[in-house]
């Protein structure tokens, strides 16, 4: 970990959201507090949020720069990653004083490009991680890069684009993890290696592991909000079989409206599962699929974002 030293009033604070901290915000924000330091600034990489288990122990034995608290100046500046809204922000951030944001999640791009202008990087891409590699390409900095950062920025486009299956997957993410497989000197074993690493750390009490990656989300064509919990492993099958009850029973009680995308890396689908009739019916007509009890399958990978998407493009038509 990084002991945050202040040689100035100034500081520039990489950060995300105060909820939880997905491996796109681990890596993006250390990588891109580098890049800073690199560029000859003041930086450094913030979160106070608990890690998920898209972050697992082998991950987080690799050394970095993160510190883990941290008390604000009225001098500092805040760069976002993997976040736009402003609504999830960490509770240090002014976000008077954002000076940037790299985001793939739609929404808010309006927002920012009128705040910050071309200082926001909100693409709808396959991962966040790819717009802290282009940052790295535009700066003429990437032989600068540490490798440990390199390998951090190749699992978080893993994670995200689910082992570049995700239909939301674009060419920039693939020439991204392309570059960076080479400069982390990781071999074509390693997608493996990092999802079982995740599914290890979830199979040993998955409802956490769901609790620690889920969202309270207000779609546009839904009345409510729904609590909307995601976790991917490379066998979906296996871990709804032994979790099925759990999952409808345990996974926050006290929220009618919810629902788990439960991606299944290894056979390209997502199992959703909701007690819920209306969420039922709601998702049956936006993802085309259809439900058995409270569990449905689609025949292809789902991730959140992409939902929230399609949601909106609902909306518009």
């Amino acid at each position: 970990m990084l002991l945050l030293v202040r040689y100035n009033d100034i500081m520039k604070v990489v950060t995300a959201g105060k909820r939880y901290a997905d491996i796109d915000v681990y890596v993006g924000i250390i990588a891109y507090a580098e890049l800073l330091r690199a560029q000859g600034h003041e930086a450094v990489a913030v979160t106070t949020a608990t890690l998920n288990a898209s972050v697992p122990a082998l991950v987080q034995a690799w050394p970095v720069a993160l510190e883990r608290a941290y008390t604000p100046s009225a001098s500092d500046s805040y760069i976002l990653i993997d976040l736009s809204n402003p609504e999830f922000f960490e509770t240090f951030v002014d976000p008077e004083r954002v000076e940037g944001v790299l985001d793939h999640h739609p929404g808010f791009e309006e927002y920012w490009h009128g705040r910050i202008g071309e200082a926001a990087h909100i693409d709808f891409i396959g991962a966040a991680c790819t717009l802290v590699y282009e940052a790295w390409k535009r700066a003429g900095l990437l032989d600068k890069m540490t490798q440990v950062s390199a390998k951090l920025l190749v699992c978080g486009i893993l994670d995200n684009t689910l082992n570049l299956s995700a239909q939301v997957t674009s060419q920039r993410d693939k020439e991204a993890y392309a570059d960076l497989m080479k400069r982390g000197g990781l071999d074509d074993g390693w997608p493996a290696r990092y999802f079982e690493a995740c599914e290890a750390g979830i199979v040993k009490d998955a409802v956490a592991a769901v609790r620690d990656d889920s969202k309270v989300i207000s779609f546009q064509t839904f009345a409510s909000p729904i609590l909307a919990g995601q976790v991917a492993v490379w066998n979906g099958k296996a871990l709804l079989e032994q979790y099925r009850e759990s999952f409808i029973n345990d996974f926050a009680p006290e929220q009618p409206e919810r629902v788990i995308n439960l991606i299944s890396i290894g056979e390209k689908k997502s199992y959703f599962v909701t007690s819920s009739p209306a969420v039922q019916v709601w998702l049956e007509e936006l993802l085309e699929v259809k439900f058995d009890g409270s569990v449905t399958v689609a025949d292809r990978v789902w991730l959140r974002k992409e939902i929230i998407k399609r949601d909106l493009e609902r909306l518009r038509v």
